[in-house]
């Protein structure tokens, strides 16, 4: 199976924590098919797996991408103590948590630290707070983007960048379908993360933040969508992966990884079609594609 890559689909990335690593184990499963984007987009953690993907846009690539999430599954991407959140706040501190393992994870795996060096052209979004407002970088530093981009208000202190500071591109963008298709693309193929909490209940007061993002996260991703869909063909992938776990633990990397791919795999097979394009639609799991309006046969 080879998806048709002539008209140069772009790749749309999701942010939705450890989540990531399904969106890892489905991009597994999407370049083994000989997929090369155009351009890819990424926000929050999906901002970390299009930098990766961005300079080895290929089936080894992915291959390495899957490897790295594995290597954290004993580790947490924050760290939540109630005495130190206590005194965070109290002291008017920024955020709970360091980003320190974010920073090391992402300035080892992003090998030349500059948008200039990827072999497909890369877009990471953030949220502006002084100018209260998106931003898309494709210029600069890899790593300082893709920080801010993940920066979880509350969670992660956030990143300045040229006098301003930048949060979770998620709370204006958490699926930017929005930029790939204002930078020309007519195909896209997008991962959605934030369905994938529905039903959980927040153990803490960093899930709480999370989940309460997510609900945000949720409306703009569906009021894009449909704003969009007639501008694009658009595939989006929206997964429910089983759940027993929260957005910041690794402990379930494993079974993610393989969900996504065996997800990725079943989704490439309903979808494709005889052209080697895939299906404008949504695809829900369990498993079926609902074409847009405007597509529909």
């Amino acid at each position: 199976m080879t998806v048709q890559t002539s008209s140069g689909p772009a790749l749309v990335l999701g942010g939705g924590g450890v989540l990531g690593a399904f969106q890892a184990g489905f991009l597994k499963a999407l370049f083994r098919t000989g997929f090369r984007p155009s351009m890819i987009v990424g926000t929050s953690a999906g901002a970390r797996n299009a930098a990766f993907m961005a300079f080895r846009p290929d089936a080894d690539g992915a291959a390495e991408l899957a490897r790295i999430w594995t290597s954290l599954r004993d580790r947490q991407l924050f760290f939540f103590n109630p005495m130190r959140a206590a005194v965070q706040l109290m002291s008017g501190g920024l955020c709970l948590s360091r980003n320190d393992m974010l920073r090391t994870l992402v300035e080892r795996n992003v090998s030349v630290d500059n948008f200039a060096a990827t072999a497909v052209p890369l877009y990471i979004t953030t949220t502006n707070l002084a100018r209260a407002c998106k931003q898309v970088f494709h210029e600069g530093p890899v790593s300082r983007a893709v920080l801010a981009s993940a920066a979880v208000p509350g969670i992660f202190c956030p990143i300045e960048i040229e006098g301003d500071l930048h949060i979770d591109g998620g709370v204006v963008a958490n699926l930017d379908i929005e930029t790939a298709v204002d930078l020309g693309a007519t195909e896209i193929i997008a991962v959605d993360l934030s369905r994938c909490m529905d039903g959980r209940r927040p153990s803490n007061l960093a899930s709480l933040l999370m989940q309460t993002l997510d609900v945000i996260q949720r409306q703009r991703v569906d009021h894009d969508v449909g704003a969009l869909a007639a501008r694009a063909r658009i595939t989006l992938l929206q997964p429910s992966p089983d759940g027993g776990f929260g957005l910041g633990d690794f402990h379930h990397v494993d079974r993610l990884l393989e969900e996504g791919e065996r997800m990725g795999e079943s989704a490439l097979a309903l979808c494709m079609g005889p052209d080697g394009r895939m299906k404008p639609g949504v695809i829900h799991d369990p498993l079926h594609l609902h074409e847009w309006p405007a597509h529909a046969a």
